[in-house]
């Protein structure tokens, strides 16, 4: 079993440079398996829709509650996702936070090229 974990606290939603959005939901499954699926590609596998452009780079890891990664497709902006894993007694609730940059980093990097040349 999953030792508990203090509940994930969402960005500030009074911060206009900070989007994100927050779910919820409780799945038939020991954590065990909910925390396979996420952090083994064979897991991710089943359940994340397939994007050859997909770039996931491991921010956090604290086995088996608590997974943090950036994820970008493409050109895209990377945004920040992470899942807290909490054993309940219908199985396994997960919080899941995408939180946007507070800065958009590649607008940054755009305009510091635009004022050096």
């Amino acid at each position: 079993m999953t030792a508990p974990s203090d509940p994930p606290r969402p960005p500030d939603p009074l911060d206009p440079d900070r989007a994100f959005v927050q779910r919820e939901v409780v799945i038939a499954a020991p954590p065990e398996e909910v925390w396979e699926a996420l952090t083994t590609e064979p897991g991710r596998q089943r359940w994340l829709e397939d994007d050859p452009d997909r770039e996931i780079e491991i921010e956090l890891v604290r086995a088996p509650a608590r997974l943090a990664w950036w994820w970008r497709s493409g050109d895209g902006e990377a945004t920040r996702v992470e899942f807290h894993v909490i054993a309940v007694p219908a199985g396994t609730r997960v919080i899941v936070t995408e939180t946007a940059p507070a800065f958009p980093l590649a607008a940054f990097a755009t305009s510091f090229a635009l004022v050096a040349a």
